[in-house]
């Protein structure tokens, strides 16, 4: 190998090895000693490195090899994912990867990772209960980053917070648990009513097109328990699909909000979405959202890593909490009101909405 490719592989090693130990310890077993053997094997590494930059970080390799799976590939790696065998994931991935080298390589090259999780709804839910106490209802919920949609659908899934109740209809098909590790967050019956639901996203997810559900599956991280709810939180969307516009978030978002119900405060939001922004389009949202508040309050509701979003870097908020990976990230909520902002930290939070401890005012 010259030394720029040898370079080149020894740095996504470097990368495997940094996401399986903070990103899949504690969390997702199979991912973790799955990422520890990628980061050793020079032919896996080659092919992530002959994919486009955006498939690099592991969770590209993870959905492409989940895919061909899903599709009906008979291969005892499907098997370690149903829980059906104790069998050792990786050497199994390795000759996966190796034995359909071509269907990986093109999912690779053509798929960009959807993490619709909708188990982020659990800490949405607070969040905007938290919001509707203080500006008021009905809300309109536009979700930048939206992938198909399936978080502006949070108030038709159950929410539960094992002893500090529960949100939502108890007949839904979509059932999230979510452990309160420490704080008292705002759990209501229901969510705040919401006026209207809109979502934004470069490539939104078509969920009347088989491959592109398949593939929203495939993101799914398997022994995580969130594989079954994914699939039925994705039966209610196609039942009554939630609307996303396609588009840049900067260049969309004002005529999105131009097209809200006047009664209703507009409340956007962010779930681990807004990291993919460069600075200085971080920069023009928060300017969007500033210069529409001289029409009428408004509210930003974000969940993304510490130090993503830099309205929320001044604000009061307790140390992080210690924890095993992943690392928290912070939920926070930034009011626009007249041309002026507020932002609070409301929580810190599992990026799947596992968890979450709640510190807000």
């Amino acid at each position: 190998m010259t030394g720029g490719v040898a370079d080149q592989r020894a740095a996504l090693a470097e990368l495997w090895r940094w996401f399986g130990a903070t990103q899949c310890r504690g969390y997702s077993p199979i991912y973790e000693r799955i990422a520890a053997a990628v980061a050793q094997d020079e032919e896996v590494l080659g092919l992530i490195a002959a994919a486009p930059p955006s498939a690099h970080m592991p969770p590209a390799l993870f959905a492409a090899v989940h895919d061909v799976l899903l599709a009906g590939v008979e291969h005892p790696l499907a098997d370690v994912y149903a829980g059906r065998s104790a069998a050792d994931p990786a050497p199994l991935f390795l000759e996966l990867c190796r034995s359909h080298r071509d269907d990986v390589a093109a999912r690779l090259a053509t798929r960009h990772i959807q993490t619709n999780e909708c188990g982020r709804s659990a800490v949405i839910g607070p969040g905007l209960t938290w919001l509707a106490a203080r500006l008021g209802e009905p809300l309109a919920l536009v979700d930048v980053g939206a992938s198909a949609g399936l978080n502006l659908l949070c108030d038709r899934y159950r929410l539960d917070y094992p002893r500090h109740g529960s949100t939502g209809p108890a007949s839904s098909p979509v059932r999230i648990r979510c452990e309160v590790i420490g704080g008292d967050p705002p759990i209501a019956p229901h969510l705040p009513a919401l006026a209207a639901r809109v979502g934004i996203d470069r490539s939104p997810v078509r969920l009347d097109d088989p491959e592109d559900a398949r593939w929203l599956l495939a993101c799914v991280w398997p022994d995580t328990g969130r594989l079954e709810r994914t699939a039925a939180a994705i039966r209610l969307a196609q039942e009554d699909p939630p609307t996303v516009v396609a588009g840049d978030a900067n260049d969309t978002l004002p005529g999105v909000l131009a097209t809200l119900p006047a009664g209703a405060v507009p409340v956007v939001v962010t779930t681990w979405a807004f990291a993919y922004l460069q600075a200085e389009d971080r920069a023009r949202f928060a300017a969007t959202l500033l210069r529409e508040s001289a029409h009428r309050p408004l509210a930003w509701l974000s969940a993304e890593g510490r130090g993503t979003v830099e309205l929320l870097d001044n604000a009061d908020a307790p140390p992080m909490p210690a924890s095993e990976a992943p690392v928290p990230d912070l939920l926070g909520a930034v009011v626009f009101e007249g041309g002026r902002h507020h932002a609070d930290v409301l929580g810190f939070v599992h990026p799947h909405g596992s968890w979450l401890t709640w510190c807000g005012p």
